[in-house]
């Protein structure tokens, strides 16, 4: 496929933003650690595994964030 056909079928798709894990532990205001042990024992964030590295959709935490809201008191 060359260069010009590549560009605009990726124009065409909508491509996740990915971050890696310091970068959505900045996000969430939380350390990385926590985003380590949340893969090891919570697995309450969603993450992409790609070959070593993992990364995690902005879709993803946006939906984490907007999931863990608590209602506030009437």
């Amino acid at each position: 496929m060359n260069t010009q056909v590549m560009t605009q079928v990726m124009m065409q798709v909508m491509m996740p933003v990915l971050m890696n894990q310091d970068e959505a532990a900045e996000y969430l205001k939380i350390s990385a650690k926590k985003l380590e042990r949340d893969r090891w024992c919570e697995k309450r964030i969603p993450y992409v595994k790609m070959g070593k590295h993992v990364r995690y959709r902005a879709s993803d935490l946006l939906a984490y964030v907007e999931n863990n809201v608590v209602p506030g008191e009437k």
